[in-house]
């Protein structure tokens, strides 16, 4: 990585763009990163929680990634930016600060081959679900020929070609006050709601590669007052709108047959980002991407929502994972390697390429 390009990366992960600082606040302490775009001849603008960049006409070659982090304010004072044996240390150094770094460098050398009609989106809510940027990406994904986000790559360089989609899901059970010491009295909630989180535990394996998973409960107000009302929040992955569907009426059928008399349940399940599947032109691409560079990468399927699935949910073809490769995203051991940059560079270029000459 060229001593600019360190510079800038270092800046960034020295910049505190948590999930705790306000929209605002985020996109005014990264328009550097807006700058260089303008320096590289786009026209830059701020939507709600994005930069966007632009140079040419639609349809664009877009490229996105997020800005933020999970890290609150002061994280980078706490651990700044550091290398240490050729590995990156500091918060979001891979989630996804290396990849902003790549996807500049990556639109420079794009510029440089006389490549235009370019689309540049970084939000910086991605951290928090893109629930308001979301609205960007779904603006311009009609208008793009292609999206590549440089998230980072898996550990061994794996690039991510499928994501499964997220939901969420909330489970309400009512039940009947009274005093703990007599079980007649009341209609306990709580007992009832464990026994439909066991019901729809039991449904992960059952549709494909749908997963369910219980992450939050809530319920009672006093140690000797049965509980009438249970909360209860799953996390839900789905690689298939189907499956989610399909589910979703196994859930009903659950939630119809109550245990204990005197409880009556209901849920509500929410689709919070859309899956994405290897789309076959993507394929081709990278295939062809293989090819002229005489290096291969494994492809990997992600458990994890990103952005990118906005774009395919348009039949865009999307590829995820071209930032620095790297690992343990989300803790204080978060790191990104160094040398993976050179060729994710000129991996992304290449993708590049390919879906410039299908204009």
């Amino acid at each position: 990585m060229e001593e600019r390009w360190l510079k800038l990366y270092e800046r960034l992960v020295n910049t505190d763009t948590g999930f705790d600082i306000d929209f605002h606040t985020k996109l005014e302490r990264t328009s550097f990163i807006a700058d260089k775009l303008k320096e590289l001849g786009f026209e830059v603008f701020q939507e709600q929680a994005a930069h966007v960049a632009i140079h040419g006409e639609k349809p664009y070659i877009t490229l996105i990634g997020h800005l933020d982090t999970v890290f609150k304010e002061g994280e980078s004072a706490k651990r700044p930016f550091q290398i240490r044996d050729g590995i990156v240390y500091g918060p979001g150094a891979a989630d996804m600060k290396g990849g902003i770094v790549t996807l500049l460098a990556t639109v420079e050398l794009a510029m440089k081959e006389g490549i235009r009609n370019i689309c540049v989106i970084l939000n910086v809510d991605e951290e928090l679900g893109s629930k308001t940027s979301r609205q960007t990406f779904e603006k311009y994904a009609p208008q793009s020929l292609c999206c590549l986000s440089f998230e980072p790559g898996g550990v061994n360089g794996e690039i991510v070609t499928s994501r499964k989609g997220i939901a969420s899901m909330n489970l309400v059970v009512h039940g009947k006050k009274g005093h703990a010491s007599r079980l007649q009295e009341g209609a306990n909630a709580l007992i009832e709601a464990c026994r439909k989180v066991d019901e729809i535990y039991s449904l992960n394996g059952v549709f494909n590669d749908l997963t369910l998973n219980p992450t939050i409960i809530n319920a009672g107000e006093k140690s000797n007052i049965t509980p009438d009302l249970c909360n209860v929040y799953f996390d839900v992955r789905f690689s298939s709108k189907k499956d989610l569907e399909d589910c979703k009426e196994k859930i009903q059928q659950i939630c119809s047959v109550n245990s204990i008399n005197g409880t009556n349940c209901e849920f509500s399940l929410e689709e919070r980002r859309p899956a994405m599947e290897f789309h076959p032109q993507m394929k081709i691409a990278l295939q062809k991407a293989f090819e002229k560079l005489g290096e291969s990468f494994e492809y990997q399927h992600s458990s994890g929502g990103a952005d990118s699935a906005f774009f395919y949910e348009f039949g865009v073809p999307a590829v995820d994972g071209l930032g620095l490769t790297g690992g343990r995203f989300h803790s204080e051991e978060e790191y990104a390697i160094l040398n993976s940059f050179d060729s994710r560079v000129l991996l992304s270029l290449e993708i590049i390429k390919y879906f410039n000459q299908k204009r």
